[in-house]
């Protein structure tokens, strides 16, 4: 129908299970399991929003409210996707599985893309440049 919504809306409630799930998986200390866990539960709560939408063309009531829960979802899923692909430590981005820097393998971007369907592509540059560069279109070395 023209007037169903193009993207589900979470509820309010959903910031706190955002947080929750944030706090306890990906938090300063990160591991494979804790991220792989909050990837799968803001997952679930991204899913259950899309099919209450799909199936009874319900979402959240629009409002400053609702769109806050659902940003903080979309970047919560970001952040994770991202933190799950780099597996070293840089920064104040910590993994407890892996606790060496490696500029080897990880000094490069993350690059993340929503597609049509709301899931996430993500991938890493094939450099460290900024924005990232083809071997190609780099300045020859004088």
């Amino acid at each position: 129908p023209a007037d169903r919504p193009a993207h589900p809306l979470l509820a309010p409630e959903a910031r706190l299970a955002v947080q929750r799930i944030m706090s306890e998986g990906a938090g300063v200390l990160r591991s494979a399991d804790s991220l792989t866990r909050a990837a799968d539960q803001l997952d679930q709560l991204h899913t259950e929003a899309r099919v209450a939408l799909e199936e009874n063309g319900k979402t959240a009531e629009p409002g400053v409210d609702t769109w806050e829960a659902t940003n903080l979802l979309s970047v919560a899923r970001v952040l994770v996707a991202a933190a799950l692909l780099r597996e070293e430590t840089r920064g104040c981005h910590w993994r407890e599985d892996h606790a060496e820097r490696d500029d080897t393998r990880w000094r490069r971007h993350i690059v993340v893309r929503l597609n049509p369907d709301r899931s996430l592509a993500v991938r890493t540059t094939d450099t460290s440049d900024f924005p990232p560069t083809r071997p190609s279109q780099r300045p020859q070395e004088q």
